[in-house]
């Protein structure tokens, strides 16, 4: 019969899932990668004291326990966000190198060691201007300061998450997810600036409030930004936040050299 071949309509479940995901809910998102980070350390913190006090000549001293907690955290907080965006964005989203994707696609060669350069030029040019705005004032990242009182090994331990893990997941939020519902909403321009503000206002609470800092994490937002746009991938941002952060470890290893 005719009504036979006619094709089925799709169920208010399937609606759901295929329509891409909204303002709200990237800002959701993010807001959820920072609330997992404070509930993790909050329940690593809590074990780590714990183990000390059970065990206080066997468990390592605080600087190093706390090293331990912010690879713990970081780890469970990366996987769980990660796990939760690709899933909503789907695969086809996922590698879609165009406005409204996430662009886990390769990039020209040529964008990955511009991605390179300007990772390295970032933290130089934004160092500069941290230290016109602060003037007198010091300016350091909570991580930073864990670390420079940790052992030379817990540092070494640290490298794969400042430099690796945590760019990863950061990348895929702002200049995925965030990236992506901004372009197709404002245009590629609005996008870039806009992206870069919120990805350094977000830091504040890593940087204890000290407004001066952010336009240094706002240079890296505009960098890896611009590099998502023209690129069509988000892997040459990530080279370039990769980069940013590795020079930024350098003096760890650096004050325990002076040591």
């Amino acid at each position: 019969m005719t009504h036979d071949y006619l094709p089925s309509s799709p169920s208010p479940a399937t609606e759901t899932a295929s329509r891409p995901p909204g303002v709200v809910e990237t800002i959701l998102c993010i807001a959820a990668y920072f609330a997992m980070q404070f509930a993790f350390a909050g329940l690593f913190g809590g074990i780590s004291m714990q183990l000390a006090r059970t065990f206080p000549d066997t468990v390592p001293q605080a600087p190093d326990r706390l090293i331990v907690v912010v690879i713990l955290t970081v780890i469970c907080s990366a996987f769980l966000v990660s796990w939760l965006l690709v899933r909503r964005w789907g695969p086809g989203r996922a590698m879609d190198p165009g406005p409204a994707g996430l662009g886990f696609t390769a990039p020209p060669g040529r964008f990955i060691a511009l991605g390179t350069a300007l990772g390295i030029a970032a933290p130089v040019i934004g160092g500069l201007l941290t230290q016109f705005l602060a003037g007198e004032h010091a300016v350091s990242q909570a991580v930073s300061d864990i670390a420079d009182k940790a052992h030379v090994g817990m540092r070494v331990a640290l490298l794969p998450v400042v430099v690796l893990i945590g760019p990863a997941v950061e990348e895929l939020l702002f200049r995925g997810a965030l990236l992506s519902i901004l372009r197709t909403r404002l245009g590629d321009g609005w996008a870039i600036g806009l992206s870069a503000v919120i990805f350094g206002t977000v830091h504040l609470p890593d940087l204890a409030w000290l407004w001066y800092a952010v336009p240094n994490l706002v240079l890296v937002g505009l960098f890896c930004a611009w590099l998502r746009v023209r690129s069509g991938s988000i892997w040459p941002s990530f080279v370039a936040h990769a980069a940013n952060n590795a020079l930024a470890t350098i003096a760890w290893f650096t004050a325990t050299a002076a040591s």
